[in-house]
């Protein structure tokens, strides 16, 4: 069987905003980090402090601390490749993230850069590389110059031999909480090109993880807009009784005090641009026209849901429309659309408590179907290198069985191999 992980990144911090560090960080603080971090003693111990006092936003910029100040994307690939020396067959899914503008200024390297540093990445690793591109509704002016700027991408095979060439991409990926969201119309034209050609979309899904748009004014503009496909304001997706999106207001004096509290209140407000619900018409629209679009809302939600879920907890006040849980939220969606939803593992993995819980989730024939291994590295560097996140477990997988079928075999290769069969990326032929 061939094995994947469905959820990696290899850019760098030239693909990353100028002021990456400065959703994280006070400014000054933010410039003496920088400067620290250009010599390996001053990264380390800069690594140790944010992982140990910035949270879970802070652990994630460690990791880039690590592994993003390597000198290109393919010398991440290497190390990455390196952390599977028992396994060197698995194929890895690495995600590029359109980033240009999260409120925190321009990538050294230009989004294009980005993407020209994998694709010669790819051109040295055709077989065990997939690459999926990230795309953006602010990237170009329109939804059918985006859409035809994808489809250009995709179809300019790359020569890696005489008699060979290959596919660059094999899948989209969207960042909502960057500052839009799925169902925004520039995007419409180019879900309808992958519904048409089975390519997957994976969607960072994880509540209040990962990177976020530190845009103040135009986070709070953008709450509430007009839903192309229920052909309404998204809050008049909801039940009548529930309140429009509401940016988030709160004061921490802590934050305040270091002139963050402006960033901790983008990050919370953002959490309204990817969650579950906000998928909920895309769904419904490609299902109803026949051509259901293959969307991996990754994370699960994230640990703190799933271990939620699994205990029972009520759900305190959450950032988003609907007061649910997000795992539960996700595993509702792959009831109502078995045909179009998936999740991953990624980042919650790290935190083998959630393990049980996923094997639990597995006897559910329909959910069995739709959950995918992934790491999420470099991301989770600071908190389990790589090679232990995944052999620790592939160890727990292996010794879970469902219809003669290990776990392992089911989330990082069957399910992984659905997801992943398009026009660009034909399973049989691999």
């Amino acid at each position: 069987m061939q094995f994947y992980n469905i959820h990696s990144h290899i850019f760098n911090i030239r693909n990353a905003p100028r002021n990456f560090l400065n959703m994280f960080l006070p400014d000054s603080a933010a410039r003496l980090v920088d400067w620290f971090t250009n010599t390996a003693p001053g990264a380390a111990v800069f690594q140790f402090l944010l992982s140990k006092l910035g949270g879970n936003l802070g652990k994630r910029y460690a990791s880039f601390l690590q592994v993003g100040k390597s000198r290109n994307q393919r010398e991440i690939f290497e190390g990455l490749r390196k952390q599977y020396a028992d396994d060197p067959s698995i194929k890895i899914v690495a995600l590029t993230m359109y980033m240009e503008h999260c409120g925190a200024g321009p990538s050294q390297t230009g989004y294009e850069g980005q993407l020209e540093g994998i694709i010669e990445v790819k051109k040295e690793n055709p077989d065990n590389l997939l690459v999926f591109m990230g795309i953006d509704p602010r990237w170009k002016g329109g939804g059918k110059e985006l859409k035809e700027t994808v489809e250009r991408y995709f179809e300019t095979k790359i020569q890696v031999s005489a008699d060979r060439s290959v596919y660059p991409f094999a899948g989209l990926k969207i960042y909502p909480s960057l500052g839009f969201y799925a169902f925004d119309e520039k995007l419409k034209e180019t879900f309808e090109w992958a519904a048409q050609n089975s390519v997957p979309v994976l969607s960072h899904c994880s509540y209040l993880g990962g990177i976020y748009n530190n845009d103040t004014e135009f986070v709070n503009a953008s709450l509430n807009p007009f839903d192309v496909y229920s052909g309404r304001r998204y809050s008049e997706n909801f039940d009548e009784n529930t309140p429009p999106p509401t940016p988030d207001d709160s004061f921490n004096v802590f934050k305040w005090a270091l002139g963050q509290n402006n960033n901790l209140r983008n990050l919370h407000s953002c959490s309204y641009f990817l969650e579950p619900a906000s998928f909920e018409s895309i769904l419904k629209y490609f299902t109803e026209k026949g051509t259901p679009l293959k969307i991996c809302l990754a994370h699960f939600g994230g640990d703190d849901h799933v271990l939620d879920e699994a205990s029972g907890a009520i759900t305190k006040e959450l950032y988003g429309m609907k007061q649910e849980n997000w795992c539960s939220q996700i595993k509702s969606l792959i009831m109502k659309y078995p045909e179009s939803v998936f999740t991953d593992i990624s980042f919650t993995v790290g935190n083998s408590k959630t393990h049980k819980e996923f094997f639990k989730y597995l006897q559910n024939p329909q959910l069995r179907n739709r959950m995918l291994f992934g790491t999420d590295f470099f991301m989770t560097e600071r908190l389990l290198p790589e090679k232990d996140d995944y052999a620790t477990f592939k160890k727990a997988a292996l010794k879970e069985t469902f219809d003669k079928t290990n776990a392992w075999e089911i989330m990082a290769s069957t399910n992984a191999e659905t997801f992943l069969q398009s026009k660009y990326y034909p399973v049989a032929n691999t």
